[in-house]
């Protein structure tokens, strides 16, 4: 019983990378180029997209410092305290967590068996991220999928210090950025 008064506080590498990850996943251009619903699921779902190429490089013994499964438990941990943060019943929580879990595995087998294949990584995110599987094609699913290809490629010393992230507005889609984005915005406010 005492666990829970006197929880384990996650290793200070740990805690830095996944909330580099969070920080990073919560970045407006997501939500307003990319075509992620700015929801708790599209957070959730860009959180996965994020920590998933750092838990497949840290897995095994990289020597990098730390332990994928930390980064998982640290994952979940968050993901519970924010349930109960926005009101989730003490015992909705636990079934929340096990599809929460669910779909963090579904989604991290998905994107990595499609690594390598841009149409196939395309239509993970589009199901996933984007939620409407009409959009497999869609400029915002490439786009995804290449950013992720990105994040995978990150040499594993960037997972140690502050994670040096691939530019997002980078790989947003085209006419969705620059002037295109200015377009955008004027469309918005119209």
């Amino acid at each position: 019983m005492l666990r829970f008064f006197f929880r384990n506080k996650a290793d200070p590498a740990v805690r830095h990378l996944y909330e580099a990850a969070v920080t990073q996943a919560r970045s407006p251009v997501f939500y307003t180029h990319y075509g992620v619903s700015d929801t708790l699921d599209g957070r959730f779902e860009m959180i996965v997209l994020h920590i998933t190429p750092f838990i497949n490089a840290i897995r095994g013994d990289s020597g990098i410092g730390v332990d994928g499964q930390a980064l998982f438990d640290h994952f979940l941990s968050d993901m519970d305290q924010n349930l109960r943060t926005i009101g989730v019943s003490d015992i909705a929580v636990p079934k929340k967590m096990k599809k929460m879990g669910a779909a963090f595995y579904g989604r991290y087998e998905a994107y990595l068996a499609a690594l390598g294949d841009r149409r196939a990584l395309a239509a993970a995110a589009a199901r996933n991220v984007l939620d409407t599987p009409d959009r497999l094609d869609s400029p915002e699913a490439f786009a995804l999928a290449d950013y992720f290809t990105a994040l995978c490629a990150m040499a594993p010393d960037h997972l140690t210090a502050t994670p040096h992230f691939p530019d997002p507005a980078a790989f947003a889609p085209i006419g969705r950025t620059g002037a295109g984005a200015d377009t955008l915005q004027r469309e918005t406010v119209q």
